[in-house]
């Protein structure tokens, strides 16, 4: 069952301009519907009950190069986002994710992004853990669907839980249920620094992939119209402003 829990527009005030001329073309749509989970910082997050985040405000400022009038946010499962785009239901999602295979059968992606290597999060005071090989033999929590959840299973002796929010899992490590959490190396890194007392950041995984924005295979225009935005926003100094502004800096490729 996909469960819809709240949406959000975004109007772009005609005329205002980011730095760099419009790419936008006829065909390219005027609304654009897109969907995102919350919670995942710092990627797609609420402040002041707004959503907002690196993945948000790169969409919202690629679409107004690209020509778009208006973005309409809508938050979903993570486990519904990609079947949900697939469908029809939405133009585009946009919420870290992984580019692989099996979810390229699905959507088709825009141009890579940013890259999407893994980190590990344990509590507070656990030692012994640097990287993946301190996790054999462990009881690990990852979110349900996710790219995390072949790397946790690739480690010899693992148990790995599947939860449907990362909040679930992080509340799994806090209570004792699981020993670590596997999740984006950039969300990781957010969530031990806004709950410091609670958890440490362990190491990192390396797994070579990037994450893309998910686009259904209809909307060819909006994906090309993005992807030249995209590049504006790297050349312009926008999209560098993001990643300071968010924390991701070693995260670029």
């Amino acid at each position: 069952m996909r469960r819809t829990l709240t949406a959000v527009v975004v109007t772009i005030a005609a005329g205002s301009v980011l730095a760099g001329a419009s790419v936008a073309t006829a065909a390219v749509p005027r609304n654009v519907s897109a969907l995102t989970i919350s919670g995942n910082g710092p990627f797609d997050i609420r402040q002041g009950g707004k959503l907002t985040g690196f993945d948000i405000q790169l969409v919202e400022q690629a679409a107004r190069i690209a020509g778009v009038r208006a973005v309409q946010w809508r938050v979903v499962d993570f486990d519904d986002l990609l079947d949900e785009v697939e469908d029809g239901d939405a133009m585009m999602g946009a919420s870290s994710i992984t580019i692989t295979r099996q979810r390229s059968r699905q959507v088709t992606f825009g141009s890579p992004y940013l890259r999407a290597n893994m980190g590990i999060v344990t509590r507070k005071n656990t030692t012994g853990v640097r990287s993946k090989a301190g996790l054999v033999g462990s009881t690990i929590g990852v979110l349900q669907g996710s790219t995390a959840v072949p790397v946790a299973r690739s480690i010899r002796g693992a148990r790995v839980l599947q939860y449907p929010t990362m909040q679930a899992a992080y509340k799994a490590l806090l209570d004792a249920r699981v020993d670590s959490v596997i999740n984006d190396y950039g969300q990781s890194r957010w969530y031990v620094r806004n709950n410091a007392p609670k958890f440490r950041y362990a190491g990192t995984i390396p797994v070579n992939q990037q994450y893309g924005l998910a686009f259904n295979d209809d909307q060819d225009e909006l994906r090309v119209a993005m992807n030249r935005a995209l590049t504006k926003m790297k050349k312009n100094g926008q999209y560098q402003r993001l990643i300071s502004r968010w924390g991701l800096t070693a995260q670029v490729r």
